[in-house]
């Protein structure tokens, strides 16, 4: 008997089912005779048959799920070998303390420790490699360097705003006060607090020029704002809290300059210097700015909303399309969407002069809009086949769900193909709006259109959209670019920005090249691609893939 028992046992563990169902079966067959010999009627018959059915049902279903969970098993015992096959070759020559004997819970603890402690030490290698060179690492800003780079970029780039104001702050340091740790906190302070002042700018640049003297950038910035901007940082700086055991009232002075395009950095630079000299004539805690004899023209927001809504309504923004070449390929990658408004006053101003001012008036949504539906029909038109166009997007267009819902009757509706387009993202408006244009972007990944970061290297903060978001390239801003050949903090940046995204498929492009010295030291570099007036000038129509350089 026992040796039948082994035999069940081995055949399949649900063996006494199986026994309990014959035997069942057989009371039933003779429960059933029983009956059928007392009534032989139809519905005995059928009474009999309904009961046999259901009580084998009741038997059958553990026996079948028995046997199906009997299959999971052992298909979970085969899975779970082949990952602890592969988890012990992963560990092989790891270097990781770990012996062959260790359970496989400790294994994968180790494992996990150690992809955490990799993982930040790769975050703590790009933040150092994003800022080496370029900080001054006693206030965590921007160095002389840093601060030279995007001055000169904002005083010759023609995609920028022409004019702007530079604060350079300094702050007196009495002989009594010998202390150098106190004077560092001190400037941090003040650092910290002029931060917070231009926090609402969003191209701001601070740094620090030398041993007390820390500088403010920021384009687009006019007189009267200028001259309130100068007398509010002189205020907020000397009443703060890091003067409060100053040996002297006279705490520190502000000279300013507007500057306007076609000017030297040495030029702006000097005029500060002037106007900061003549601040401390002016007596304590005194700000004082020199200003351009011809001003740039200012419109109020009034102008700006009308000649918005007229511009959108007369299609009088002109598109252009600047190409990116890749060194590797040699050919034509995509095409980067530039827009210009021609203005009622027949003047032409580049995005960079109305994009601030159609934000401030609600528009942004209507012209991103307005410049992607015209790209579409351009590409449909010229029939480009595998070329694609990036496009710029304002952060209002990207949150919000009225462009999401017109974005997706635009796809179902066949007026425009994901594959086509890229959509660029300014870093700055990334890293402060992130949170919110986490979903968004992603959403946008899942509908086939590509992500790129535009204007990196123009800030110093590191941000952790490249860990979470799959992004296809990321654009250097052009001030990191110019007269690279000259500065090698630049191409240690720029050498580690490359390191740092080669691992995740991300690419750098190169943008605002304008000369042969440049693009040599860019490719030995390891860029991706690059644009700029060295190339190509934007062109009025799209160039097909696999076009020759």
């Amino acid at each position: 008997m026992k040796r039948l028992q082994n035999l069940f046992r081995q055949a399949h563990p649900a063996w006494p089912f199986v026994l309990a169902l014959l035997a069942f079966n057989g009371l039933l067959l003779a429960l059933s005779a029983l009956i059928s010999f007392n009534i032989p009627t139809p519905a005995s018959l059928l009474v009999t048959a309904l009961l046999y059915a259901a009580l084998n049902m009741l038997l059958l279903l553990p026996l079948w799920l028995a046997m199906r969970w009997q299959r999971k098993i052992a298909q979970l015992q085969q899975d779970f070998g082949q990952f602890e096959t592969q988890l012990n070759q992963l560990l092989t020559g790891s270097h990781l303390p770990l012996a062959q004997d260790d359970s496989l819970t400790d294994k994968l603890l180790v494992l996990q420790q150690n992809q955490q402690a990799l993982s930040r030490r790769e975050q703590e290698i790009r933040h150092l490699v994003r800022v080496q060179g370029l900080i001054d690492h006693d206030l965590a800003i921007g160095n002389r360097i840093y601060f030279e780079s995007k001055l000169q970029h904002y005083l010759v780039d023609n995609n920028e705003t022409p004019f702007g104001a530079f604060f350079l702050i300094q702050i007196s340091h009495p002989g009594t006060d010998t202390n150098p740790i106190t004077a560092v906190q001190r400037l941090a302070g003040c650092a910290e607090l002029l931060t917070q002042l231009t926090a609402h700018l969003p191209q701001a640049v601070l740094a620090r020029l030398a041993e007390n003297d820390l500088a403010v950038l920021l384009p687009g910035m006019e007189q009267k704002d200028a001259e309130t901007c100068g007398d509010r940082m002189a205020s907020i700086l000397s009443r703060s809290s890091f003067f409060v055991d100053y040996p002297d009232f006279d705490v520190l002075h502000i000279g300013y300059v507007i500057y306007q395009h076609g000017q030297s950095a040495y030029q702006v630079m000097a005029e500060a210097d002037m106007a900061l000299k003549t601040a401390q004539l002016q007596g304590p805690n005194a700000a004082y700015g020199f200003y351009p004899t011809h001003k740039p023209k200012i419109k109020g927001s009034v102008w700006w909303r009308t000649e918005l809504t007229n511009a959108l309504k007369e299609q009088r923004f002109l598109l252009s399309f600047q190409p990116v070449f890749s060194w590797e390929q040699h050919d034509v990658i995509q095409h980067e969407v530039l827009v210009r408004l021609h203005t009622s006053e027949s003047d032409k101003l580049n995005a960079a002069v109305f994009l601030p001012m159609a934000a401030n008036c609600g528009l942004s949504q209507a012209i991103d809009q307005f410049v992607l539906q015209k790209t579409a029909k351009l590409c449909q038109a010229e029939n480009i086949g595998q070329s694609r166009c990036s496009i710029n997007l304002s952060v209002d267009t990207v949150l919000s769900k009225d462009w999401h819902l017109w974005l997706m009757e635009m796809l179902n509706s066949q007026q425009l193909q994901a594959g086509q387009f890229a959509f660029e993202l300014d870093e700055y408006h990334l890293q402060k709006h992130y949170k919110k244009l986490k979903p968004k972007l992603i959403q946008l990944q899942k509908l086939g259109f590509a992500l790129i970061v535009d204007h990196v290297g123009l800030t110093i903060e590191t941000c952790p959209y490249l860990d979470e978001l799959q992004i296809e390239a990321i654009k250097l801003h052009p001030s990191v670019v110019r007269q690279l050949d000259q500065q090698l903090e630049q191409q240690l940046f720029i050498r580690g920005l490359i390191a740092s995204h080669f691992a995740k498929g991300v690419k750098v492009i190169a943008t605002g090249v304008e000369n042969q010295q440049e693009w040599q030291v860019l490719k030995k570099l390891g860029v991706s691609g690059a644009q700029g007036f060295y190339f190509s000038q934007p062109l009025a129509r799209i160039i097909p893939q696999d076009q020759p350089v």
